[in-house]
């Protein structure tokens, strides 16, 4: 779809407008937990690594950082958060992990599903975290969850949604392919246990994985910001690498 016109014939508002104030504020809802359904796969970034859990800390990180950046209605962020981790509990979870392809060349674990959340007794001693806490519950659906939104993960509802999970999507087919492959490669490369080899690996597959779904080279390589003739290359070697294993 890359530089595709595009037509189109008419627009809705996914969520009412409403501002950040308005969400402070608004009257508490009758249940006292927070429904949040995660319809994309949604992961946390953690010590370099992907974390594909809904812990309440990290859920409510995102928010509240978000927040800070843009409400103008400021909270201290390594108080609530040590309040989260004491108080906030999960009620009951419904989730499954995916693996997909988002960003240039990275793949991503995430979960997608259900968790209702909740608070223990002594959160109450804080009334304007327990404020904030349902302000941020009513956020979610504006902002997203976690890491990487803007690729579409970590889209989240604010309600519990008891229908199938999504179809599985051509970027959740891209991460199988590209897994599949890299532990092809992988076998083939006399050094198997640096992090080079496995670097190498990874890339040779997205490359091939991307061209088998249609991607042209030129845009392969305009997307990973790599030399076309390197792309190119690539395409060369890794197919070769299959054939010696059939």
């Amino acid at each position: 779809m890359r530089n595709a016109p595009l037509l189109i014939p008419s627009w809705d508002i996914a969520f009412a407008p409403t501002t950040y104030q308005q969400l402070l504020t608004a009257e508490p809802a009758l249940s006292p937990t927070i429904k949040l359904s995660f319809v994309t796969p949604t992961s946390f970034r953690s010590k370099g690594y992907h974390f594909p859990l809904p812990v309440p800390e990290k859920v409510f990180h995102s928010y509240l950082r978000r927040w800070n950046n843009f409400s103008g209605l400021n909270f201290d962020q390594a108080e609530f958060l040590n309040w989260i981790d004491e108080n906030a509990i999960i009620s009951r979870h419904k989730l499954e992990s995916q693996k997909v392809a988002a960003g240039k060349k990275g793949m991503v674990t995430g979960f997608t599903g259900a968790v209702e959340f909740g608070l223990g007794r002594s959160a109450h001693n804080r009334p304007d975290f327990v404020q904030l806490f349902y302000a941020l519950g009513r956020l979610a659906p504006y902002c997203g969850t976690g890491h990487k939104t803007t690729f579409g993960l970590g889209q989240t509802r604010a309600q519990w949604l008891t229908e199938a999970l999504p179809e599985v999507s051509i970027q959740s087919v891209l991460a199988t392919r590209i897994d599949e492959l890299t532990q092809k490669f992988m076998a083939h490369r006399k050094r198997t246990g640096g992090s080079r080899a496995a670097e190498i690996a990874e890339t040779w597959a997205t490359i091939l994985a991307r061209r088998e779904l249609g991607e042209s080279l030129f845009d392969i390589a305009a997307d990973l910001e790599m030399p076309y003739e390197t792309v190119k290359t690539y395409v060369k070697l890794a197919r070769r690498a299959l054939k010696v294993e059939q």
